[in-house]
């Protein structure tokens, strides 16, 4: 299942006093779950980009050609969507667009895929940090999916694509991204609390070590805004950002050990750094 909705998040509530004042709104329990992730990181752009260009450099058999057109196209929405516009500049003066996508469509595309200045640019992209993908079990429910930070838009709103599948179990889903040469990045848990108000699901979730957010997802600003509105805030008390970034607003990094776990953190594990 694919889709795409805008993300936003309330930090630094008190627990307790949000789900009394929600309750008071008419929100009703869905589910409390506590959650287990895998989060594995996707092949780096220059090497997926590199491989492209060799088979499309290969006139040999037009299976593989038109396989890595398709390929090509999807690799370059994604370095689109990591442009600057430093980026879009430099873009322009190699090749006369601001964006790759275009030269999926030129006829010219395999001498611009073979131009060393391209090479050169598209060098710059490694890991892509906006692009994962994550494990989770919620209870007897297990799913593999990939998380796609895209370009902020007008609002400065997080757009995520997500397109995600279900699959029977955690060790199972594991497994196979090991078979297919992947080998998970970090293992984190949290807690979630899920109430649905109006016909939307408010997402309280509490990670190790620092204070608990609300999670709220819409389809547009005006759809976040009716919700926010209700429970007394509006975009501007919200912060759009992944749990890597909350984390280090509270002087920690989710990247100094692997395992994110509760029995290593405790409350004053941030109130020592604020």
């Amino acid at each position: 299942m694919k889709k795409m909705e805008l993300e936003v998040k309330i930090l630094d509530i008190d627990k307790a006093e949000f789900i009394t004042k929600i309750k008071s709104l008419g929100a009703t329990l869905k589910s409390e779950t506590k959650q287990f992730l895998y989060t594995y990181d996707l092949p780096t752009i220059y090497g997926r980009f590199i491989d492209i260009k060799t088979q499309l450099n290969d006139n040999e058999s037009k299976i593989k050609y038109d396989t890595a057109i398709e390929k090509l196209k999807l690799l370059f929405f994604e370095v689109d969507n990591l442009l600057t516009e430093n980026d879009k500049k430099e873009l322009t003066r190699i090749t006369g667009y601001d964006n790759l996508s275009c030269l999926c469509t030129n006829n010219n595309l395999i001498n611009y895929l073979n131009d060393k200045k391209l090479v050169q640019f598209i060098n710059k992209f490694h890991n892509n940090q906006k692009k994962w993908i994550r494990v989770r079990q919620t209870n007897d429910k297990t799913t593999i999916a990939v998380k796609h930070i895209l370009a902020p838009n007008e609002t400065n709103i997080q757009q995520m694509l997500e397109t995600e599948i279900e699959v029977s179990n955690i060790n199972e889903a594991n497994n196979l991204l090991e078979a297919l040469g992947f080998v998970y990045k970090s293992y984190q848990e949290k807690e979630r609390i899920t109430y649905s108000l109006d016909g939307y699901e408010l997402d309280i979730d509490t990670w190790p070590g620092i204070p608990a957010y609300v999670e709220v997802e819409g389809k547009s600003e005006n759809d976040l805004e009716n919700i926010l509105n209700k429970l007394g805030y509006s975009i501007e008390d919200t912060i759009s950002c992944t749990a890597d970034e909350i984390y280090e607003k509270y002087g920690l990094s989710m990247f100094d050990s692997r395992e994110i776990k509760f029995e290593n953190y405790n409350q004053s594990d941030y109130e020592n750094k604020v």
